[in-house]
């Protein structure tokens, strides 16, 4: 068995944690690629891998939801399981935090686990023919300019559904729906379902936000002249448009595969609405 590892390289916390589970799996006699950045900033000098380059059973992250957006974007074979070891604040995405982690890999190299999978949305540019890389949170259609608002027109499988002002729009996927989504107003959509969310952010109309079926090819066209905007992918990639240009999202044909040993609902419960409570 092999396992690869990537993880924050500015938290010490975190390169400490990273140490701490290389050394574990090596005592328990499974192989540990380490991504190349990590293997750096921990002084490992031999046998460092990009991710777009590594090969293993299991990734391992240390970090928040931003280390695995990085591994579900960049790493080799998309369908490669996670297991998300958290050291952010919220850590959706991730499984377990830092105290479990053992407990964790000795679940997986046991195969005492299930796999959540996760869609991903595709999303290109049609007037330049641009490919954006796969979303695993969402494609976001926002202004260049801060606290401009554009006029964008909305359309799910070549029907017109509204034109809106707004700060941006975002098409989600179901694990999206618990990040930015959610803070514009959209609803959470559980991972069994098999959907994509359009969504306004700080929309200045009655719209703001339409779940609809994961076949659904939703485009959002700039209706201004003159206002130039940037899709940005799970915040990480980015692309400039210009004034009409139209960006088209679809299904990907790929899907990020999640370690879980908890529930959808418990980890809604443990990270979102606990956060409510006094």
């Amino acid at each position: 068995m092999r396992a690869g590892l990537v993880s924050r390289t500015d938290i010490p916390n975190a390169l400490t944690a990273s140490r701490r589970i290389i050394g574990y799996l090596g005592e328990v006699g499974v192989e540990v690629a380490v991504e190349t950045d990590t293997a750096l900033a921990l002084g490992i000098t031999e046998g460092n891998t990009e991710l777009s380059e590594l090969d293993c059973d299991f990734m391992v992250t240390v970090g928040g939801d931003g280390t695995i957006l990085r591994a579900a974007m960049e790493m080799k074979n998309p369908s490669t399981p996670i297991l998300g070891v958290n050291m952010g604040r919220r850590g959706f995405l991730s499984e377990v935090g830092v105290p479990e982690a053992e407990w964790a890999l000795d679940k997986v190299i046991g195969g005492d686990y299930t796999v959540e999978e996760s869609l991903k949305v595709s999303g290109r540019c049609l007037e330049t023919g641009e490919r954006f890389p796969d979303a695993l949170n969402e494609v976001l259609v926002a202004s260049s300019l801060p606290s401009k608002m554009l006029l964008l027109g909305l359309n799910v499988d070549g029907e017109h559904i509204a034109d809106v002002q707004a700060d941006g729009a975002m098409v989600a996927t179901p694990a999206g729906s618990t990040a930015y989504n959610m803070s514009a107003g959209g609803s959470i959509v559980s991972p069994m379902v098999n959907a994509l969310s359009l969504t306004a952010v700080c929309p200045y109309s009655y719209f703001k936000s339409l779940v609809i079926p994961q076949e659904s090819v939703i485009t959002i066209e700039l209706l201004k002249p003159r206002a130039e905007a940037m899709a940005i992918i799970d915040g990480r990639a980015y692309a400039a448009l210009k004034p009409r240009f139209k960006v088209e999202c679809s299904l990907s044909p790929n899907k990020t595969r999640f370690i879980r040993f908890r529930s959808f609902y418990s980890r809604i419960q443990k990270r979102i609405m606990a956060i409510q409570t006094p």
